[in-house]
């Protein structure tokens, strides 16, 4: 990218800024969140910072755009494991009444917590998401990305709605409950080498399980709450 050509259509536009949410992953997998400024992600591209600027105006819009596009594929995975899942259910139901039925509780908190294990990077973005993305990004920007977010959320919500036989509000607050449980789990199974060397010096006990073990468990246990 070192033969940088500004944008003049809007899918050049487009290819540029697919060309900047790449180095930011990039570097994001590899560095800690502050670690990353707008001259580190020039750099990543080869452009000038000046250059990076025509495109985004903080390194916290870049990841807002990586940020909405990772949750959609998330999400977008899991609506489509789920039916998939339902569908072969259906397929071998004996009445009409066992192709409606829910899925059981343990087979659909398994799907969620495989599927979301696909996308754990996902949730490196997620947990930092409120605190620390949301913080420096414009008004519009952001309104923008609440709207989209609330087109996102709507199949899944449908989705969860029909499992617990409850409204769509009570499936929001359902959805929400499983996505901030989430990055908190992970932290816990995946922590890094150094709080694991910590913990062993301090006496305590090494961590034990799996995320997708104990993610399901949490899946399970909201499901039968919502459906009580």
């Amino acid at each position: 990218m070192s033969d940088y050509q500004r944008a003049r259509t809007p899918e050049h536009k487009q290819e540029r800024m697919d060309a900047i949410m790449a180095a930011a992953d990039w570097l994001f997998a590899r560095l800690p969140y502050h670690a990353i400024t707008m001259g580190t992600i020039a750099e990543e591209l080869g452009w000038s910072r000046t250059n990076l600027y025509k495109y985004a105006a903080t390194k916290e819009e870049i990841f807002l755009a990586l940020h909405e596009a990772k949750d959609r594929a998330w999400l977008e995975d899991l609506v489509g494991a789920l039916k998939a899942a339902k569908g072969a259910e259906a397929g071998g139901a004996g009445s009409v009444e066992d192709a409606t039925a829910p899925l059981p509780v343990e087979s659909f908190a398994r799907i969620w917590a495989e599927t979301t294990d696909r996308h754990v990077d996902f949730l490196r973005y997620q947990e930092i998401l409120i605190a620390i993305i949301e913080s420096n990004v414009t008004l519009e920007r952001l309104a923008a990305f609440k709207r989209g977010w609330a087109d996102m959320v709507a199949p899944i919500c449908d989705v969860l709605a029909a499992q617990c036989g409850i409204s769509a509000d009570e499936a929001l607050n359902l959805y929400l409950r499983l996505l901030f449980q989430a990055p908190a789990l992970l932290a816990h199974f995946r922590c890094t080498d150094l709080t694991r060397e910590a913990m062993a010096l301090a006496g305590l006990p090494p961590v034990t399980g799996t995320f997708v073990d104990s993610y399901a468990d949490f899946v399970a246990v909201c499901l039968r709450a919502a459906r009580s």
